[in-house]
């Protein structure tokens, strides 16, 4: 096994975060917190894929269907970020599905020859106590939330190992660091994110390739926003219930998707941090 030298992907001259010329994969990169890291990463000279679907077999409360406008909405955010010079290109890929993220590796390996850092941020969720939930929800929720980041990581691992090493960050949440009410099948698989970052992480290490996790708080997405139809109570407004949710957080401050991009920029970077989860959510889980 090689060990991880002093100068592992050093950084080019003026290029403080280490970012620039980089090949970042950006997985569930169209929309909210993924969007926000698709654009961190741009405007810092890497050169970044972003991949989405506009078919979710895994997803279907938070987006009400199974079709969705993730890849359509990506093309956009390419078009919009490639007008202002920056290199973002998107690609259709489903992470729950093995054959589409193999396809996905297969041609960012013909295209760049190369890839530095893989940012899984995808997720999906839904609202049920366990005496009433159907295996079949709690298999979804899993799919869509931990089968996906076994899938890019595993597929992405020989691009990375190539070029000598990188890094993987994936999302989990406040939810895989703290148990909550009516979504335990969405727990475990966040748990169970942040257990695998750890053990990839101990496997990749002489490997150069870096795994961490960063797990986020309260971000107004697509998928609070389902989430707040579920848990605002009755004479109780959508706005209402986001600002009672405010009390849960020890700073009394909402995340914004920014604040997951800059952890994740640091994480990408950091090359001794390996395998840790990395809290952005106000001090939910102090």
């Amino acid at each position: 096994m090689n060990t991880l030298p002093d100068t592992a992907h050093p950084s080019s001259p003026g290029d403080t975060d280490g970012h620039q010329g980089r090949v970042v994969l950006v997985v569930g990169g169209a929309k909210g917190m993924g969007r926000a890291v698709v654009e961190a990463f741009a405007v810092r000279g890497a050169r970044v894929v972003v991949a989405d679907t506009n078919t979710l077999s895994s997803a279907y409360n938070q987006y009400r269907s199974q079709r969705v406008d993730g890849f359509t909405v990506a093309g956009e955010l390419a078009e919009e970020l490639s007008a202002k010079g920056l290199d973002v290109t998107a690609l259709q890929a489903d992470a729950s599905d093995e054959e589409s993220v193999r396809a996905l590796l297969a041609e960012i390996g013909d295209r760049y020859g190369r890839l530095d850092t893989v940012v899984n941020a995808f997720g999906v969720t839904h609202v049920s106590p366990v005496a009433t939930m159907e295996l079949a929800e709690f298999n979804r929720v899993v799919e869509g939330n931990l089968s996906g980041v076994f899938l890019v990581s595993k597929h992405a691992l020989p691009l990375l190992r190539a070029d000598g090493g990188g890094s993987i960050v994936n999302f989990s949440s406040v939810s895989g660091r703290s148990g909550f009410a009516k979504v335990a099948h969405y727990c475990a698989a966040k748990f169970g994110v942040i257990g695998f970052t750890a053990s990839l992480a101990l496997e990749e290490a002489r490997n150069g390739v870096r795994v961490n996790a960063v797990c986020p708080g309260m971000i107004r997405t697509a998928m609070w926003d389902y989430l707040l139809d579920e848990f605002t109570r009755p004479g109780e407004t959508r706005d209402e219930c986001w600002e009672r949710m405010r009390g849960m957080i020890p700073q009394r401050a909402f995340q914004q998707p920014q604040d997951i991009a800059e952890a994740v920029l640091y994480l990408a970077a950091a090359r001794r941090v390996t395998g840790q989860a990395l809290g952005v959510d106000g001090g939910m889980s102090a």
